[in-house]
């Protein structure tokens, strides 16, 4: 394929791109006209329902799980039949402009069919393109080839140089991964996205609630890094809720402060695990680890150290000293000795 420009632009007139500015988004924080968005989870977690609330939401613009919306028309690739996607809509009604196209291919399309696919998404004057899951429609040899990866997810900058966003969906691996790294096959697919979601379980062991947890990473500052709502299973309305780590840290930061308050120096988070008042109901280290980050974030403690192993995030109350030490300008450097 040929290469369309090699036309540069100076580093210093980036920001004055036509491109830069007026751009909406389709969904506030997660979808953005130009970008790719991946949402991964477990099967049967409710990646295809909240993509249908979002949806039904993009009919008229209303807000979808606090996060502002905009009407758009979307296109949506799935690996579900109609008679499935029927029973959705009869819970979820959602209206013409969302155009499906379900179960297009016999088996896995070729580089061909693939681009035109594309081609036909592009022609429909899309403004959101939905593949569910991209591992049924990627033509490339193996999920876990970084070169046939990239190879298969080429033809998606073409829509995004037209101004679609792209939402993918995709199943995790086996092994349990950290957070940002859990989709399924080559990295080459999170390093080529833009936006990376992983959809969970808010209560972890209660396989019975509607409660989910979104956790995002994303080149973009406006994306939230965690999004907690709740489907209701008889209505299909969605509620935003509180963030379980959140709340957790609410509820225990009165014991948090009464420990901090004990000492003039700053104490690991492994450290207030050790110094817990009640042993019996001592919460588990990555636990704290999270609350105490959350007190950092809200500005009600001090963290000191580098965040390793030998050198750990040290934790403290302010004191009397922090504002005057705030106000002092840097040192100037020492200049050389001359002998």
């Amino acid at each position: 394929m040929p290469i369309n420009t090699l036309q540069t632009i100076p580093l210093d007139s980036v920001h004055a791109a036509p491109a830069a500015a007026s751009v909406e988004w389709l969904w506030n924080g997660f979808l953005m006209p130009g970008d790719i968005a991946l949402l991964t989870s477990q099967w049967k977690t409710g990646k295809t329902t909240l993509l249908s609330g979002l949806l039904r939401h993009l009919a008229d613009g209303k807000p979808f799980l606090g996060r502002a919306t905009r009407p758009a028309r979307a296109f949506v690739v799935s690996e579900e039949s109609h008679a499935q996607w029927g029973e959705r809509l009869r819970l979820t009604p959602i209206g013409p402009h969302v155009e499906l196209l379900a179960r297009p291919f016999r088996g896995r399309p070729t580089p061909d069919e693939w681009e035109l696919l594309i081609d036909r998404a592009i022609g429909a004057k899309t403004e959101l393109f939905v593949v569910d899951p991209i591992a049924s429609f990627l033509p490339g040899r193996s999920e876990s080839e970084a070169t046939s990866v990239l190879e298969s997810l080429q033809p998606l900058l073409r829509m995004t140089a037209a101004g679609i966003a792209v939402l993918l969906l995709h199943h995790p691996r086996k092994k349990a991964s950290e957070i940002g790294s859990s989709a399924r096959g080559s990295g080459a697919l999170l390093g080529f996205v833009d936006t990376s979601l992983e959809l969970s379980r808010a209560d972890r062991w209660d396989m019975e609630s509607n409660r989910r947890l979104i956790r995002a990473q994303s080149r973009r500052g406006e994306t939230p890094a965690r999004l907690a709502y709740e489907w209701n299973r008889a209505t299909g309305a969605f509620t935003l809720t509180a963030d379980p780590r959140q709340r957790q840290f609410e509820e225990n930061w009165v014991a948090i402060h009464a420990l901090l308050k004990e000492r003039t120096e700053g104490i690991s988070s492994r450290e207030v695990a050790e110094y817990w008042p009640d042993e019996g109901a001592r919460p588990n280290k990555n636990a704290i680890y999270a609350w105490m980050n959350i007190a950092f974030d809200r500005k009600l403690v001090r963290r000191e150290g580098q965040g390793t192993r030998m050198k750990p995030w040290r934790y403290r109350l302010e004191n009397d000293n922090d504002r005057y030490r705030d106000e002092l300008p840097p040192l100037e450097p020492l200049e050389p000795l001359r002998w």
